[in-house]
């Protein structure tokens, strides 16, 4: 059976039936099972869930990180019209040097230690795209005019990421800048080569708040400036309710919930989701979520229904027998779970309040959960 998700109008990226699994020692792990997502031209998608859920071995299928073994990828991934697990290595090193990026997850270690801030995003600017330029076009280029005009673009693009003396950062190392400055310089890097689709992996998780909120304002003012579409990949909602079109909330390797942002906030559906919105702390009142009880399941050994179900304060033996379908609720919005099947009734339907009740705690009472 084929689970389809709502898809994007004018859909930039899709991606359907995806499956990826690993072979190890103790068997295969079937981590990714058959998720559908797609971004339309312009449009800013988050995949939030907690860690170990499969954010980011999604975010690694797309990109064909994963295309030797022990990774075992099946499924369909579409780029403005072109498959992209069809391409050669060479093809698909051309989009995603020229029309694909990434800022990756730890502004710490995703810089060359050994070359200047200006040595690694100048060679970007001139070889985005072309990794296999031969040794005498590689030399005419780096000592050539257009060595001087693509450190230029490298300026320019340090000074719109409000990088601080861009001047200075190009002849500096990456040891010798902050955590915040190296993500500029990362953020900088990935649109050098204006990408139609940048990819962000849990953005700004190494930093502290205020830089990771000023990291974060930069990135919705460049997305504006460069009309980019984005995929987001969070662990944090409050990321995801602030800067994403749409939201999926992936649980267990799976595509659980999908719907425009305002709305998965507004009325939360799947057990899942309501769980993850009841566990951020209010200010008000005495009660405190201690969080969804249990933990993901083993991909080694996954359970054989809904995923979330020997978590789920509301599952019952249907759901433990077999996956759930993907239920539309409106044109973006979908939900994988047997309680918006027609035949059940509204009122039987929980809310946020009912699932924070199984959460809760007074204070000074022993908590559960993560």
């Amino acid at each position: 059976m084929k689970l389809d998700e709502p898809v994007a109008e004018n859909p930039l990226l899709t991606v359907e039936n995806l499956e990826v699994g690993f072979e190890s020692f103790d068997g295969f792990a079937e981590v990714i099972d058959g998720v559908n997502l797609s971004i339309g031209k312009g449009e800013v998608v988050t995949i939030a869930g907690e860690t170990g859920c499969g954010k980011s071995v999604t975010m690694k299928s797309i990109l064909r990180l994963l295309n030797q073994p022990p990774a075992r990828v099946n499924g369909e991934i579409t780029f403005d019209g072109t498959e992209l697990l069809s391409l050669s290595d060479r093809e698909f090193e051309r989009v995603k040097g020229q029309r694909m990026s990434l800022v990756f997850q730890d502004p710490m270690s995703s810089l060359n230690p050994t070359f200047t801030i200006g040595e690694q995003l100048t060679d970007t600017a001139q070889f985005g795209g072309d990794s296999d330029t031969g040794v005498v076009e590689f030399f005419r280029r780096r000592f050539s005019g257009e060595r001087d005009e693509a450190r230029e673009r490298v300026l320019e693009m340090l000074r719109e990421v409000q990088m601080p003396d861009p001047e200075n950062i190009m002849d500096s190392y990456p040891s010798q800048l902050s955590g915040g400055m190296r993500q500029r310089a990362l953020i900088a890097q990935a649109l050098l080569n204006e990408p139609d689709l940048l990819i962000a992996d849990e953005i700004g998780t190494a930093l502290d708040v205020t830089i990771h909120d000023q990291i974060l304002d930069l990135l919705k003012d460049l997305i504006e400036n460069h009309d980019l579409s984005v995929l987001m990949i969070t662990h944090n909602l409050g990321v995801a309710r602030q800067v994403s079109d749409r939201v999926y909330v992936m649980y267990g390797g799976r595509i659980v919930e999908t719907a425009p942002t305002d709305e998965l906030f507004e009325n939360p559906k799947h057990p899942y989701t309501q769980g993850l919105i009841a566990s951020i702390p209010r200010l008000t009142g005495d009660e405190m979520a201690t969080g969804i009880d249990g933990s993901i399941p083993e991909y080694l050994d996954p359970p054989p229904g809904c995923r979330f179900a020997p978590r789920c304060p509301y599952a019952t033996a249907e759901c433990e027998q077999a996956r759930p379908e993907m239920y539309e609720r409106g044109p973006q919005t979908g939900v994988e779970c047997v309680l918006y099947d027609e035949a059940v009734p509204a009122s039987e339907r929980p809310t946020v309040e009912e699932t924070r009740s199984h959460m809760t705690r007074r204070p000074g009472k022993q908590t559960g959960g993560d």
